[in-house]
């Protein structure tokens, strides 16, 4: 690292890819940090990739107006680093802050930004505030409370928490949006039912949440109606669903609303994890549904997973979904 900023120094007038790779025991004996300084010595840099730094102050890099391209991996941050080192690099098109461990307000604003990882580890509270009205991908893995501000151009959206739970996410209306992903072990209903209603033309939905409930205990989602919800999503093309949105689609009254006159006029790929054996003739009664008003159905595949076999019910259901497989054998195909 003593060697770093002659080095920079030497090819600042014509570096423009920069990678550099240090072990945690490194970035521990380099001096509070100030060794990422001298990348402000090559001025002309369009991309930057740092793996195993340490981000706890932010950097004195100037700005650096030619960088596109910011990739972080694997550092522990402070939101107040984090957001002056993006300050510096005002032009970005492409950020990634992944497996990186930061806890409080991560605030981002880059009008030029086209494309943005963020992959949070940690089970505390984390806030996002995005400003990026070029946004056209975002993923972003951890945050508890999201808000994406202004204008934006968002084609694909992924969310993920896999411990804790997320509380809100206001991302405004989804126009442009083709792809939706939401995972995680709990959300709170009213996040979910905000992404859902502003994605109304989203074209490919995975929903992969198991629970719902704003505190510790974990909670099944409200009853979701079959009818309401394709009524309010008629682009969707594919669906990948398993867990708490599932079991909602499969309540008692959630096929109440249909009759000759409904149909699902752009479904044409369906993917189902079934994980209980509860509910099942309510369950075969959505999977029938889906069947005969989706009226472009080309695939439908019922995965069984993890599914408790020592009841008796639990056989019952299976055969039923044999049975179901066989009735249409040409659309419906299980694992």
């Amino acid at each position: 690292m003593a060697r770093l900023p002659e080095w920079l120094s030497l090819r600042s007038a014509s570096l423009r890819v920069l990678e550099l790779r240090m072990d945690a025991a490194a970035a521990d004996k380099a001096e509070d940090g100030g060794y990422l300084d001298c990348i402000g010595l090559a001025r002309g840099l369009e991309e930057l990739r740092l793996w195993g730094v340490s981000l706890t102050a932010a950097p004195a890099w100037g700005r650096l107006d030619r960088l596109r391209v910011l990739e972080i991996v694997g550092a522990p941050l402070e939101d107040s680093a984090v957001k002056d080192a993006i300050a510096a690099c005002p032009n970005l098109t492409d950020l990634s802050l992944l497996g990186c461990d930061c806890s409080g307000a991560v605030s981002i604003e880059l009008p030029l930004l086209e494309r943005c990882r963020l992959d949070f580890l940690g089970s505390g509270n984390c806030s996002l505030s995005l400003v990026a009205p070029r946004v056209e991908s975002l993923e972003v893995q951890g945050f508890t409370w999201i808000t994406l501000r202004g204008d934006h151009s968002l084609r694909r959206l992924s969310i993920a928490k896999s411990t804790g739970r997320v509380y809100k996410v206001d991302t405004g209306k989804l126009p442009d949006l083709e792809h939706l992903s939401l995972r995680g072990v709990q959300w709170s209903w009213a996040a979910v039912n905000s992404v859902l209603q502003c994605a109304r033309d989203v074209k490919h939905l995975v929903m992969k949440i198991e629970f719902c409930g704003d505190f510790d205990a974990l909670q099944p989602f409200p009853e979701v109606d079959l009818v309401d919800f394709f009524n309010s999503h008629p682009n969707l093309r594919k669906f990948d669903i398993h867990g708490a949105m599932f079991a909602a689609l499969c309540q008692k009254n959630s096929l109440k609303s249909l009759d000759a006159r409904f149909c699902i006029p752009c479904l044409e790929e369906v993917l189902i994890t079934v994980r209980s054996p509860l509910n099942a003739e309510q369950k075969l009664n959505t999977l029938e549904s889906l069947v005969k008003y989706s009226v472009r159905l080309r695939t439908m595949v019922i995965r069984i997973s993890q599914m408790k076999n020592c009841h008796d019910a639990a056989d019952d259901f299976f055969e039923e979904i044999c049975k179901f497989k066989y009735m249409n054998n040409k659309k419906v195909r299980v694992e």
